[in-house]
């Protein structure tokens, strides 16, 4: 989010240096409006990370939780200040779609602080609408049995709420990256480790 900001100031020092980058319809004081439009969000997004932060310094109950940065994209299990184990994991890929009906869906994984709901062994996956859309396949009917599908998932699945899980992936070359439609992705190994420490009502704090 910085990086934004620092290249929409340079923009506006030399808003004729990076050719092609900048319609020259723009005025310096729409740049302006941009750049401090970009503060406000950078400023909200680091008090909001501020607020996580001193939760997690609060984490002295002796329960463990779980802590996914989704800019690193890594998810850690952690008991009070202890870290006990770390993994590689995908998180939302940012992207957007829209079908021909006009709805949308942005991809990302959400912020702020959770709770498992549940626990799930080898999880079915319930494709939603936009998966088909994505591929331009005809969207079915809400339950068609053909919307249930094995063996995508891992293993494991935590559930966060709202569509949202910590499960596996048939994708691990992409652990690391922003792939996943919002869900966090995790490894074999990684994802059985975790599923075995915690239980329901475990805490769950991305960022």
């Amino acid at each position: 989010m910085f990086t934004v900001v620092i290249a929409a100031l340079a923009l506006l020092i030399c808003p004729f240096s990076w050719a092609g980058s900048v319609s020259a319809s723009l005025s310096v004081e729409e740049l302006s409006a941009d750049v401090q439009a970009l503060r406000q969000e950078a400023t909200q997004l680091e008090e909001e990370n501020q607020g996580l932060r001193r939760i997690l310094a609060s984490q002295d109950d002796g329960e463990l939780y779980i802590v996914v940065d989704t800019e690193s994209n890594r998810l850690t299990l952690r008991q009070g200040n202890a870290v006990l184990h770390q993994a590689v994991c995908g998180t939302g890929s940012h992207q957007f779609i829209e079908s021909e009906t006009g709805t949308d869906w942005y991809f990302e994984t959400p912020i702020g602080s959770f709770t498992v709901l549940g626990r799930e062994r080898n999880p079915v996956w319930i494709r939603p609408d936009w998966s088909y859309v994505e591929e331009n396949m005809p969207v079915p009917a809400e339950h068609d049995p053909d919307r249930l599908v094995r063996g995508v998932l891992g293993k494991y699945a935590l559930l966060l709420g709202n569509g949202y899980k910590i499960h596996g992936t048939k994708w691990t070359s992409l652990l690391g990256t922003h792939f996943t439609h919002g869900c966090i992705s995790l490894g074999d190994d990684d994802l059985e480790l975790v599923y075995k420490s915690v239980k329901t009502g475990t805490k769950v704090y991305i960022y």
